[in-house]
């Protein structure tokens, strides 16, 4: 994954802009509008490309789409100076460049971009829509109007959509973005009533999402929205030159967020857990992803946390029970949430696997430190305490030294940064609690999770 698309669209620009020699903002200019990165409005450079060869097909009397495809595909028509030269004789044009009726113009410059992305289009995938496109240039050659520079701009909005969403992964993110967006008015800071909010908009339009769903859709949000912010600077009226290292920060930035969703990261941790001592039993893996899969909601918007804990799962019970067609209390019963794990209850399984979580790194740093002389008093207390904590452990896997030396040094990087999210978990828990009342918290939470499954699952409960 290369700058937010994959290698093949890397190959396509690639052979594009050496083919062409374009200049750097030229390149820059056809990456942003194959990667829909043109706003407010990405298809507008297909408009413009469909009513530029309209213009030439017009001017220079194309018989068929193959004489368009020839200029497109003329590496010689790649600048201003020899597109003007070539054309300016013979295409309609104002004092700035072409134009096409009082619907359409653009500079020479323009039109040399236009001409390339034209090129894209037909030569993208090693050639693998060629036909098609040239087809559709056969039909504009025949009608070189408005009408059919308006029919092929939708064609070419859509080739380019699916060729996105073939090889830009970001690209299935860019439909959660614009639905949150424009929830939000515009924002890019949000709450947690906003996501509530969001999630009961889509509850009652029928759409039935998961809480937890859309809480890690605003994670992925979050992240894009600081990405954005980070590179906003890019849209000023200067040379990309002045920006030192845009294209480096532009990969890695993009690269970070598609290759990854950020909710996931945590959860993977405790999905890749290695074989061996009990440091984790299943059941506390379990409660450690549904308090982390939210990263960093867990320590960021601990509120978003225990509503994905609590009523996240109540849904995803209801939503199995429909599935299975059966199997535990019935929808009616399950929409009222009397089965909602309380806020409070979330906080103390979360205070106890923070304390079990530290106090198995504490037994992993006695087993690596077996020379205890030199040691200051308070560390070898602190290893004392741990040997005595590894004595008192009853878990599989525990009894063998060795066997549990060779397990926690395959967990370590990974006990040490549950180990330290556990312990933000809990903080941002306890800080939440000072704010605002848990208990009081929870019971307004359920009223409104228990109103929005019934409205929802009103048909299934009455089946």
């Amino acid at each position: 994954m290369i700058g937010g698309y994959d290698e093949r669209c890397a190959a396509d620009l690639a052979a594009v802009c050496d083919g062409r020699d374009l200049s750097r903002e030229d390149r820059a200019w056809l990456a942003r509008v194959v990667t829909g990165a043109v706003r407010p409005n990405r298809d507008k450079p297909l408009w413009d490309l469909a009513h530029a060869l309209t213009a030439l097909a017009q001017a220079t009397g194309a018989q068929n789409g193959r004489d368009l495809v020839t200029l497109a595909l003329d590496p010689g028509l790649a600048t201003a100076a020899t597109v003007s030269a070539r054309f300016a004789e013979t295409v309609a044009a104002d004092a700035r460049g072409p134009v096409f009726g009082e619907v359409w113009r653009t500079s020479w410059a323009g039109l040399a971009r236009l001409l390339a992305l034209a090129e894209f289009v037909l030569t993208a995938e090693d050639l693998a829509q060629f036909a098609a496109v040239t087809g559709w240039l056969d039909e504009l050659a025949a009608a070189p109007d408005a009408e059919g520079a308006a029919f092929l701009a939708k064609r070419l909005a859509r080739h380019l959509s699916a060729y996105r969403n073939a090889h830009l992964p970001l690209a299935p993110l860019e439909r959660r973005f614009r639905a949150i967006l424009g929830f939000l008015g515009g924002r890019k800071n949000f709450s947690d009533d906003d996501i509530l909010a969001f999630w009961r908009n889509e509850m009652e339009a029928g759409e039935r999402p998961g809480f937890r769903t859309i809480a890690e859709h605003f994670v992925t949000f979050e992240a894009g929205a600081h990405l954005v912010g980070g590179l906003d600077g890019l849209s000023a009226p200067v040379s990309l030159d002045a920006h030192a290292g845009w294209e480096e920060r532009l990969d890695a930035a993009l690269g970070d967020l598609a290759a990854a969703e950020p909710a996931e990261a945590l959860a993977a941790l405790l999905a890749d857990w290695p074989e061996g001592p009990k440091i984790l039993t299943g059941a506390e893996r379990e409660d450690l992803a549904d308090f982390l899969r939210l990263e960093p909601f867990h320590r960021t918007r601990p509120l978003t946390t225990l509503r994905a804990a609590s009523f996240g799962r109540v849904q995803s019970g209801i939503a199995n029970r429909l599935r299975r067609g059966g199997g535990g209390a019935d929808v009616t019963e399950r929409a009222t949430c009397v089965e909602a794990e309380s806020y409070t209850s979330l906080q103390e399984r979360a205070v106890a696997l923070a304390a079990h979580l530290a106090r198995m790194l504490r037994i992993a740093a006695a087993l690596r430190i077996a020379e205890r002389d030199g040691l200051t008093p308070e560390v070898r207390a602190a290893l004392d305490a741990a040997e005595a904590d590894l004595r008192r452990v009853r878990r599989a896997g525990f009894e063998d030294r060795a066997a549990l030396n060779a397990g926690f040094a395959a967990a370590q990087a990974a006990l040490l940064r549950l180990t330290e999210e556990a312990a933000r978990l809990e903080r941002a828990l306890a800080g939440l609690a000072r704010q605002r009342p848990l208990d009081a918290a929870f019971a307004a939470d359920r009223s409104v999770f228990a109103a929005a499954f019934a409205a929802a699952y009103a048909e299934e409960a009455a089946a």
